[in-house]
């Protein structure tokens, strides 16, 4: 384990520094291409030069379709190299497309998307077609562009999700996710030996979390060229990959792939992270059940890259309770309706302070003033408690909060206990407008494979008050998802609201 000065030290490296260093093990690899760490840079060198040449300078915002793909990988690196601020948009659409539906105010200069002979910028009214192709002569170059690069720049663009809100363009420097892998890649025992599967959309945090992780920690990428459950747990099995960081609703589809098929495979799976949504404790335990592994729950957003974590030594009884204790590299608070911190057990809101924290939203300095206080701690805006272990466990959300009749009531909460009933694989819970009480809980189930569920029972068997009690539980057949994978519950609501009147 490294001690905290010597984590602020490789703090200061960049990204291109982490790349240099991995020499020629394997970094990038699918089923039909594979690409070592020297290779990667070679090619990452020579399109960093390629987007000066057109016309790309640092700070330049250049809106990059993140594919998830090798290629991908590449421009990312390479936009690093030149000190360009990379804004990462849905692969799924053209980056254009992509930042309209988000609704945030951005105006890339450039937009880069890949094409059949490399990548197209298209921007200031000109078009370039560039090369992949590693040229030795362009290095120096690369590394002069490089020099002047510091890693507290704008580097990078994430927008959050929308899934309970408005969507944010959140700006971030290097050290901010290069710090959440230097404590993670420690905690984790990450390797030069592993090998991380990429089923993570590139344009989420989590999933540069991945890649940034991997590459400071020197270990190879698998991105299967079909990232479902199924094909995933195929090359787990095979032992292709042994470590994955995906969310819950993909973690529990393996998990129900895996029960009863335990011959099949080679328990390659040395550990797996969990984050992106609420998981329960029964569900964890049954994932590290079914996939023979450890699972580690992490918490952190796309404000905050790394909030809290276990590490990989934790007995199973605190890893699959909460999510962790707060990463060595951070300050954590939990603070009340007052201002101050609770003690060990109290309800507060979960604040983190420290080298992971956001340089502020894009364009929008009251939302940054709101989320970020004059100490320099971010407002999470979660809700929970630290244990006598030190664990941090969420309660639910301060903005999620269900108020009937001026009373609060925990969405997490409802939904923690409807999740630990016979045959639920998920639960949400939110509120519905109602003319007495204000508003009024109401949530929606999805069964397990071969479950039938049904209102009445769920509502006897859940450990909930009268007061606390959904007015209406709706089976559905699935939840709908954001693009990283998450539940999204505005979807959610929209489609149980239809039931308002049976």
């Amino acid at each position: 384990m490294l001690d905290i000065e010597e984590k602020r030290e490789r703090c200061k490296k960049s990204l291109y520094d982490f790349l240099k260093a991995g020499g020629d093990g394997r970094f990038l690899f699918s089923e039909r291409e594979s690409y070592t760490f020297s290779q990667t840079r070679r090619i990452a060198e020579s399109f960093a030069v390629r987007l000066y040449e057109a016309g790309v300078r640092r700070g330049d915002l250049v809106a990059l379709r993140a594919e998830r793909s090798i290629a991908t990988a590449f421009a990312f690196f390479a936009l690093h190299i030149v000190g360009a601020v990379a804004v990462m948009t849905d692969g799924r659409f053209p980056p254009e497309q992509a930042i309209a539906e988000t609704g945030v105010d951005i105006a890339p200069k450039f937009f880069l998307s890949a094409s059949a002979d490399g990548f197209l910028l298209a921007g200031q009214g000109q078009e370039h077609v560039l090369s992949l192709h590693p040229a030795e002569e362009l290095s120096a170059a690369a590394e002069a562009l490089a020099s002047s690069v510091c890693v507290t720049d704008p580097s990078l663009l994430i927008f959050t999700s929308g899934s309970t809100g408005k969507s944010k363009g959140v700006l971030l420097c290097q050290r901010n996710y290069i710090a959440n892998s230097v404590d993670g890649g420690d905690l984790f025992r990450e390797c030069p030996s592993d090998v991380n599967a990429l089923v993570l959309p590139l344009h989420h945090i989590f999933g540069i979390a991945l890649l940034v992780c991997s590459t400071v920690s020197g270990h190879a990428v698998y991105l299967p060229a079909d990232p479902s459950p199924a094909s995933v747990f195929g090359a787990i099995c095979a032992g292709t990959v042994n470590i994955l960081y995906s969310v819950p609703t993909y973690l529990l589809q393996l998990a129900e792939l895996a029960e009863g098929r335990t011959k099949e495979c080679k328990n390659s799976l040395r550990f797996a992270l969990i984050a992106g949504g609420p998981s329960t404790r029964a569900q964890a335990e049954r994932i590290e059940r079914a996939l023979q592994t450890r699972l580690i729950p992490v918490y952190g957003m796309s404000e905050y890259v790394g909030i809290s974590c276990c590490a990989f030594e934790d007995p199973s009884s605190e890893r699959t309770d909460g999510v962790g204790r707060f990463y060595p590299l951070n300050e954590g608070f939990l603070l009340g309706e007052d201002g101050e911190c609770v003690g060990q057990g109290e309800e507060g809101e979960i604040c983190v302070r420290g080298y992971d924290l956001m340089l502020g939203y894009y364009n929008d300095p009251e939302n940054t003033a709101e989320a970020i206080d004059a100490e320099g701690r971010l407002h999470t805006g979660d809700l929970g408690y630290i244990d006598e272990r030190g664990i941090l466990h969420i309660t639910g959300r301060k903005k999620e909060l269900i108020i009937r009749g001026g009373e609060n009531i925990s969405a997490g909460k409802i939904e923690r206990a409807l999740s630990d009933l016979e045959g639920v694989a998920q639960a949400a819970a939110f509120p519905v407008s109602d003319e007495k009480w204000g508003e009024v809980p109401w949530a929606a189930v999805v069964a397990r494979p071969g479950a039938v569920l049904e209102e009445e029972t769920l509502k006897a068997a859940a450990k909930l008050t009268s007061f606390e009690m959904p007015v209406r539980i709706v089976v559905l057949r699935e939840f709908p998802l954001t693009s990283s994978g998450k539940i999204d519950k505005k979807a959610i609501r929209a489609e149980v609201e239809k039931w308002k009147d049976r």
